[in-house]
């Protein structure tokens, strides 16, 4: 296979994106907005920007297979929507063989403003004419340890007041990232089947264990969930419990993760 373009490849997901494809020999380019990056490993870097619409036709020039993984939450307008397009009008038709993209599971049953966005990059990549796998995965395991570590800071010493109602299926980046790789291998397939993560938990459930692992004696109290966010975790639509896919449990992360620390 030809060389594989990794946008986001600094980001959370990408790095790891990156590091599967070196791992199984792929010759790997990144793009970033970063400059003067040192690496030692075999890896090419173009310095672009999705938003700004540069270096995008240098980065993507010869290129037979992208992994789209940038996204921005807070500015997914520009970044998520108006970027890919620009990114989908940069790629060199005659090299391009395969277009992958990261979604979300259920944003095509939400209102929920970055699903509604990351939808209409999916509707852009369908209509492109540019051969395109999208899979959708449930939430990663740190966002929801993020979660609880915010939730964890801003209450009090005795106790943790958390949103109640909310659920994940929450899975390993890592996992994400090795199937991401697993599409570059085969032929583009459309929207793909969700992927997520082993167990469905309540909140509640995942927050207890996370106190067992750090050996905290605080009591949870549970509150309204007030934030849109929270309110989207507690209708369902981010679980996908046919598609069980990924391996590593909620408290193996767990306690991978902090007992590294």
């Amino acid at each position: 296979m030809g060389k594989v373009l990794v946008t986001g490849g600094n980001g959370h997901l990408g790095k790891y994106v990156v590091d599967v494809l070196l791992e199984k020999g792929f010759k790997t380019a990144v793009l970033t907005t970063r400059t003067n990056i040192s690496d030692e490993r075999e890896i090419e870097f173009f310095t672009g920007d999705l938003i700004e619409n540069h270096g995008l036709k240098a980065a993507a020039a010869g290129v037979e297979v992208i992994i789209h993984c940038a996204s921005n939450p807070q500015n997914f307008n520009e970044a998520d929507i108006a970027g890919t397009k620009n990114l989908l009008n940069a790629i060199d038709r005659n090299s391009i063989k395969h277009f992958i993209y990261i979604s979300i599971v259920g944003i095509d049953k939400s209102d929920y403003p970055y699903y509604q966005g990351k939808l209409e990059v999916e509707n852009a990549i369908a209509k492109s004419n540019i051969p395109f796998t999208i899979a959708r995965t449930t939430q990663f395991h740190d966002l929801v340890l993020n979660m609880i570590k915010t939730l964890d800071q801003s209450t009090d010493k005795d106790a943790i007041t958390i949103p109640s109602g909310l659920r994940f299926q929450s899975v390993a980046v890592q996992e994400v990232a090795e199937m991401l790789v697993g599409i570059a291998l085969e032929s583009p397939s459309g929207r793909r089947a969700d992927f997520g993560g082993p167990e469905i938990f309540r909140f509640e459930e995942m927050v207890k264990t996370y106190l067992e692992v750090i050996q905290s004696d605080k009591k949870i109290q549970l509150e309204e969930p007030l934030d849109i966010r929270h309110q989207l975790f507690t209708t369902g639509i981010n679980l996908c419990p046919d598609a069980s896919f990924g391996k590593e449990l909620w408290k193996e992360y767990l306690i991978a993760i902090l007992s590294a620390k």
